[in-house]
Parts: C-alpha cells; structure tokens; sequence
C-alpha cells in the first residue's frame, strides 16, 4: 500500500494509510486496519429486508467509528443551538438579535465553503476533522468562562457563532469523502442517510438533556459538557485509519477548484436540480428550526425543558424519516419522496403556528423533523451519489455554501416576528415554502422522476 513519505515517529504504519488511489481498497473489511477488501457481494446477499438494507454501511468497522463520532460531536453542537438561543434571548430578549445569533454561522460558512473542498482534497482527512473538533472543544470552553466570570455578552455569542461557521464549511466534505472511501459508492446514499440518521437521534436525545441540564446547572454547564462531547468524537476518530490525499493529483489553484465544481453542477442537470430544491427548502425551513427556542418562549411561555423536548421531538421525525431514507434504493422514485419532504414541512410549520398550544405542537414537531429528513438526508445523499470521485468534495463544498442564504431567510422571519408576531410570521414562511414547492413539483421533471 502506497504512504506519501518516510514514517516518523508516532506515525501509523503503512497498513494503517489510506489514499484515494486505493479507493477499492479503503476500510472495507471489519478489521482494526485498513486492508485490501474482498468484492463486495451482491446487495442482495448482503441484506436482509428492510433492516438489513437500512442498517448495511454499520457492518464496516471504520464507518461505525465515523459514525459514533457524528453521534457525540453532533450532541455537542444540538446542545450548544439550544443553550444559545435560550441564552441569547434571555440576555437581548429581541427576536432580532437572536436571528443574528442563529445565523451568525453563516458569512462564515459561505465563504469557508470556497476553499473547503480543496482543503479536503489536498489534507489528510482524519487530522483535518480532529482539528475542526478541537476548535469546537475551544469554543464552548471559551463561552463557559466567560459566563462564570459573568464577562458573557450576545456579542460574544455572535463571534462564537460566526466561528463555527468554519467547523460547519470545513467538516462536511471531509467527512463525505471519508464516508465514500469507507463503503465505495453502491452504499453511498445508505451511509450518508445513516449520518443523518446519527445528527437526527442527536437532535432527538440531545436538546432534552440540554434543556435539563440548563435548568440545573446552568449553561455554563451545558457549554461544559459540550466541550466533553468533542473530546470524546476526536478519540473516536483516532479508531480510523488515515485517508491521505493522492500525492499524485494535480494541484490547479483554489480559484481552478472552484470554478471547476460550479461548472461540474451546471453539467449535469439531474444535480444541479437536487441542489437547487435543496437550497430553497434550507432557505425556507431552517429560519423556524433556529428560531424556535424565541419562538417557544414567546408563543408557549416555555421552559429550557420544554424548548428542548420540542426539539427533541423534532429529532424522534428527523429520526424515523432519515431511516426511511436509508432503506431507499435506486429507481424507487426517492426525487419524488424529496420533493414531498417540503409539503410536509410547509403543512407541519403552518399547523404548529396555527394551533399556538404546546401539546399540540409537541406532536406536530415529528412532521416537521419528518420533512427536515427528506431535505438534508436524502438531498444530500442524492448530491453525493450524483457526483464523481473527481468532484464529491467540490459538491459537499457547494451543498455546505448553500448554508451561506440562510440568514436572509433567518433575519426576514426574525423581523417579521417582531413585526407581526410569531404565529403569523411562522404562517406566512409555511405559506410561502409551500408556493415553492409546489412549482417546483411541476416545474422540475427531471427531479421528480429521479430514481
């Protein structure tokens, strides 16, 4: 097996290396390292009905330890969302200040998103992701410290939040090129569901601990324990072989790169289509998802307990709906099931608004999770599947830029809630994404027949 250089001390041995010229060999069998895998057998004799299709990428040792890593790094970061929005508006008590908080992330995103994908190309995966996640570990230390020594303002707030916009644009396409070297391409949309699966459950336990936590411990407490979170992802990761670049790749330049992948989407109709439904659906939903604890504290008067079992119970939807993508396979007309995601999210945002009773909208947030699923899960894993080794991390990279046009949906609801109060404000986005959906379901052909 080929290493890009002479080993030095602590480096991994040679078996323990994994370049993207030995794709076919990467990770595929269920020992502790890297080795050269048996064809894989055909899907029918690797699966066992629905769960045995949903459920397959977990039979790879690698892919289980990446996706444990998903698991803690993401409850971190779903208890952070949610110790921030209750913080920010405790602090500001504005609609508006906490929408630039939620989307402080983005500029960041946006632009880190240009050179992502390059830097995934071009760095060894596995250091690039524990470097991202140590950045996070240094983030939620820094805002715990701040609160005890009682120093903390939602300025702070907003610089820890445009921070993490560049974990956020640097971490998915290493990890998307990590999960394809993992399980090969046949599994590709199985594993990139199972990851939402992972932020999903994620969503579902973590808010609800955060909530308790906040109440008893504060959240500087929280922030803590989130910190714990991201130590625990990074020694997941050290269980994973390395994923070096190929030494023999050419180099263009970062402005080559990215000209490059903007032409590569623009190619090929059927992606462009996933991205293009994809960004609108983000742009139309996330707004609700990030302003809910603001929303919750003003229309349900809320608890942190209860702020976090609405979003845990929008993670049980997200749960279930991005294992209903994981079992999906080609030509069962998953374009179809990704278009209706967002009129579920629409009728689901309407209801919750609509009916301002928390019980009520406790049971209605498993739709809007439902619908969330079908956005991020199956959009993505489509984007993923779509496009060549060649480009997959210039596409995760321009999926992740997407990020980067949420804030105008975020601020716009965020001034329509302070103008016109929640529940209409909430009303009118439901009402609008679905307008958009619905020509999109006429419009676009092409995605709606994509198998």
């Amino acid at each position: 097996m080929a290493t890009t250089g002479p080993l030095r001390p602590g480096d991994p041995s040679p078996s323990e290396r994994v370049t993207d010229l030995e794709v076919d060999s990467v990770a595929t069998s269920d020992s502790g390292a890297a080795r050269s895998a048996p064809p894989l057998a055909p899907p029918s004799a690797r699966t066992n009905g629905f769960f045995g299709r949903t459920f397959e990428s977990l039979g790879n040792r690698h892919y289980r330890f990446l996706w444990l890593g998903v698991m803690t790094g993401m409850s971190g970061t779903q208890m952070q969302f949610l110790a921030r929005g209750i913080l920010a508006y405790d602090i500001t008590n504005s609609f508006t200040l906490t929408g630039l908080i939620a989307v402080g992330f983005a500029p960041a995103s946006l632009f880190g998103s240009l050179i992502s994908g390059t830097v995934a190309e071009r760095m060894e995966r596995r250091t690039l992701i524990q470097i991202l996640q140590a950045g996070q570990v240094i983030i939620a230390l820094g805002v715990a410290i701040m609160i005890i020594t009682g120093v903390l303002t939602w300025q702070y707030l907003l610089i820890a939040s445009m921070v993490q916009g560049l974990y956020f644009a640097f971490m998915m396409p290493a990890r998307q090129l990590m999960i394809q070297k993992t399980v090969g391409k046949e599994l590709m949309s199985n594993a990139v569901s199972l990851n939402s699966a992972a932020m999903s459950l994620t969503t579902m336990v973590a808010p609800a601990i955060g909530g308790v936590l906040y109440g008893f411990v504060g959240p500087e407490g929280v922030y803590l324990v989130v910190a714990v979170l991201n130590v625990v992802a990074i020694m997941f990761m050290t269980q994973l072989p390395r994923f070096e670049p190929d030494p023999n790749a050419p180099r263009p330049s970062v402005a080559s790169n990215v000209i490059d992948g903007f032409k590569y989407v623009r190619q090929y109709k059927e992606l462009l289509s996933v991205l293009v439904f994809a960004g609108v659906v983000m742009v139309l939903t996330m707004p609700f998802r990030m302003l809910l604890p603001a929303f919750a504290k003003d229309v349900y008067d809320a608890t942190p307990f209860q702020v976090g079992a609405l979003t845990a119970m929008t993670g049980i939807g997200s749960l279930f709906g991005a294992l209903g993508m994981a079992s999906l396979r080609r030509g069962q007309r998953r374009g179809a099931v990704l278009m209706g995601s967002a009129f579920v999210s629409a009728i689901a945002m309407a209801a919750v608004a609509g009916l301002p009773y928390y019980w009520i909208g406790l049971f209605l947030m498993l739709f809007v999770g439902i619908g969330e699923a079908g956005r991020f899960a199956l959009g993505q894993a489509l984007a993923m599947e779509l496009s060549d080794d060649e480009h997959r991390a210039r596409v995760a990279s321009i999926f992740e830029m997407i990020f980067g046009f949420v804030p105008f949906g975020i601020l716009s609801v965020a001034a329509a809630m302070e103008i016109f109060g929640a529940e209409a404000a909430i009303i009118g986005l439901a009402t609008v994404l679905l307008t958009m959906a619905t020509i999109f379901a006429v419009k676009f052909s092409r995605l709606r027949n994509l198998g």
